[in-house]
């Protein structure tokens, strides 16, 4: 790792050089030492900004949050959406949540979520709430609504919710872990065209014409 010479401030250095290292080594193999080496600083100097290694990891989770948050679509724009088509709600959704993965920052934090949720308990908890429990909540209030708007059949949208979403949960594990990309740009193209395709197949399969 080379050392980060550029005109950000130290914090926001050890940041980036931090999510560099985990998602490349895994959490447990890199020491406040190798982050300090790769920002260019004495390891004493990284306790200037960071109590310690976990507290740059909180950080990192908080700025996770932060830019999942904002691919959510505001409760009214939800309503005309799903009024116009579910098709447009899932694209509206998508796209803001496509924009945010282009972020390198945003594909380095899920490669260390995903190879991470086993081994350390903090990322796992992180992981089941925020990325699995909280999603599927919302998916099935979705497909709640869709069934009282008779957009789709009266199925159960708890079932349907982890159906769909289960999905993804496979492409982000292939992407970011069994084939952790050289080329960012093609492969998250790829893979939002096969969420897109099998959200499209989940629709079909439930709609009613």
């Amino acid at each position: 790792m080379t050392s980060q010479k550029s005109s950000k401030p130290t914090k926001e250095k050890i940041f980036d050089v931090s999510i560099d290292l985990f998602s490349e080594k895994g959490f447990d193999a890199v020491s406040i030492r190798e982050i300090g080496r790769g920002v260019g600083i004495r390891e004493s100097s990284i306790y200037n900004h960071y109590s310690s290694k976990e507290a740059i990891l909180d950080t990192i989770l908080d700025y996770f949050i932060k830019e999942m948050d904002e691919t959510g679509i505001p409760e009214e724009q939800m309503e005309i959406l799903l009024d116009q088509s579910p098709e447009m709600f899932y694209q509206a959704g998508s796209k803001m949540f496509e924009e945010r993965m282009h972020d390198p920052k945003m594909i380095k934090i899920w490669r260390l979520l995903l190879i991470e949720m086993y081994h350390n308990s903090k990322i796992k908890e992180f992981f089941l709430k925020e990325l699995i429990e909280t999603p599927i909540q919302a998916w099935t209030q979705i497909f709640t609504a869709m069934i009282e708007k008779n957009i789709i059949k009266p199925v159960d949208p708890e079932r349907l919710a982890r159906e769909y979403f289960s999905y993804a949960i496979y492409l982000l594990i292939e992407n970011f872990v069994l084939k952790y990309p050289d080329e960012p740009e093609k492969f998250l193209r790829e893979m939002f065209d096969d969420m897109e395709e099998h959200m499209q197949f989940i629709l079909n399969s439930v709609k009613i014409e």
